[in-house]
């Protein structure tokens, strides 16, 4: 597997930024000897790209205002003068986001890292600044074209989901989505719930909606996380607070007062931990409704004077909620990636993750036959009576026996719960040697047996010998074992 920390970033920055000025604006950028440089105080404009899958994190291209006027009026055949600095600039540096963004994703994808790409956002004002959270590599490159400079930062890390195997080398293709589904799907109902039971479990703050709109209300001074939605559905979560109150969060949280908070690494740790949290139960939804997406890192904006936008999406929700005097805004932005609106043909996933989720259970438990692709709902040829295997030739009844074969070797983890609890981070921070954590479960009470996380049965502990074990005292019925593991 690559060592993302060696691997080779200023080579395809340096060469695609500097060609797509060449090519697309006639302009010849070069790599600045003072990698210090920054832009002055001034309106600027940040165009950014997140990336997920196996390499996770953002791309951020840096430009003031004034020299992106300058860039757009190269591109359109006009003066400076004549540009309106609206969707005109934002479509040009959106270009230059989807070039470099996409050729450092290829390769990623070159040395086995495959990974997807956002659609860009945009964050304009004169006092601000991005950082990717949670990477383990950073990188800064200063650009030059006469006086005006072009900066490029690129956060990353590598995904520790399924790292080192076969499978994180695969690249997944999925079904395409329908624009309705992201239309009509519902958004509140998992945004409030899980807000509102964050603030509280992690937090100890009881947060109350508000009909009212509450972004013009924040505090100039404000903190915005983000986490980006990367798939068949695009799009992202973010939640906007003062920075004030992200304090308060933050010493809430960890059980401190205020004035310890030092602002650095514990408020970005919770404000991370709020966007993993939250935009992972969101991505769960989407993904249960058939709209497949993956998370990316968080990344936080802090500042006093900026506006991030996201544009050409389908679907723009705002939330606004009250912790006393304090406004806690989230927005959802979603849309349907161009290439996998319904109408394009896509495979379901394939990979790991599908081999048994995909097949239909049903139709196989009730002795129907499956066909290489029928049980995906495409539309394929099926495969000959001689490709299916022994026992699913064409027109033939499964035995008891064959339906279950196709489930049996399939090897499981077997888990005894001896009980759970929900606990706030701070009661956990206090947790030491000698410490008792108390159950709900009553002493006697059967303990739960589970199957790959889903309860099966009920069991009480047994000692023989030195070795202990479980003895089952009552079990779900045998369809419903095997509806429920697969």
């Amino acid at each position: 597997m690559v060592d993302i920390k060696k691997f080779d970033i200023a080579t395809t920055v340096t060469d695609s930024l500097i060609d797509v000025f060449d090519m697309m604006l006639s302009m010849g950028l070069q790599l600045s000897d003072d990698q210090s440089q920054g832009i002055e105080k001034d309106e600027r404009i940040v165009g950014s790209v997140s990336v997920a899958g196996r390499v996770m994190g953002c791309i951020n291209i840096e430009v003031s205002k004034q020299f992106s006027h300058i860039m757009t009026a190269a591109v359109l055949g006009i003066t400076p003068e004549e540009v309106d600095g609206g969707d005109d600039v934002k479509d040009v540096i959106r270009e230059i986001c989807n070039i470099v963004g996409g050729n450092l994703k290829s390769a990623f994808c070159d040395t086995g890292l495959v990974c997807e790409l956002s659609p860009p956002s945009f964050t304009t004002g004169d006092d601000f600044k991005i950082e990717a959270l949670n990477t383990v590599r950073h990188e800064r490159y200063v650009f030059n074209y006469n006086e005006h400079n072009v900066i490029v930062e690129v956060g990353i890390r590598v995904s520790e989901v399924e790292e080192g195997t076969e499978a994180s080398l695969q690249k997944i293709e999925y079904r395409p989505v329908n624009v309705s589904q992201v239309e009509n799907f519902d958004v509140k109902t998992p945004v409030f719930g899980q807000i509102i039971e964050v603030f509280d479990m992690m937090l100890s703050m009881t947060l109350n909606s508000s009909e009212e709109s509450l972004k013009s209300s924040l505090d100039p001074d404000r903190l915005v996380g983000a986490v980006s939605f990367i798939g068949p559905l695009m799009g992202s979560f973010s939640i906007h607070v003062s920075r004030k109150f992200s304090h308060q969060m933050t010493s809430s949280m960890l059980g401190i007062e205020m004035e310890e908070v030092e602002g650095g690494d514990d408020v970005k740790d919770v404000i991370s931990e709020l966007c993993n949290i939250v935009g992972g139960n969101l991505k769960s939804k989407f993904c249960d409704a058939g709209m497949r997406c993956d998370l990316s890192t968080p990344s936080m904006t802090t500042g006093t004077s900026f506006k991030i936008e996201a544009k050409d999406m389908v679907r723009y929700d705002s939330f606004s909620f009250l912790y006393g005097d304090e406004p806690v805004v989230v927005e959802v932005v979603m849309k349907v990636a161009d290439h996998m609106m319904a109408g394009d043909e896509f495979a379901e996933p394939v990979g790991k993750e599908s081999e048994i989720t995909q097949l239909d259970i049903d139709s196989l438990l009730a002795g129907e036959v499956l066909s290489g692709t029928e049980s995906m709902g495409t539309d394929k040829e099926p495969l000959e009576a001689d490709d299916r295997g022994p026992g699913t030739g064409v027109g033939c009844t499964l035995t008891e026996a064959e339906k279950l074969a196709f489930i049996l070797d399939i090897p499981l983890e077997v888990v005894v719960e001896l009980g759970r609890n929900k606990m706030q981070i701070s009661e956990l921070y206090n947790i030491g040697p000698g410490s008792v954590v108390e159950f709900k479960n009553l002493a006697g009470e059967p303990l739960d047996i589970l199957v790959n996380g889903t309860l099966i049965a009920k069991g009480q502990v047994m000692v023989q010998g030195e070795k202990y074990g479980i003895r089952i005292v009552d079990i779900l019925s045998r369809m419903e074992r095997i509806r429920s593991v697969i």
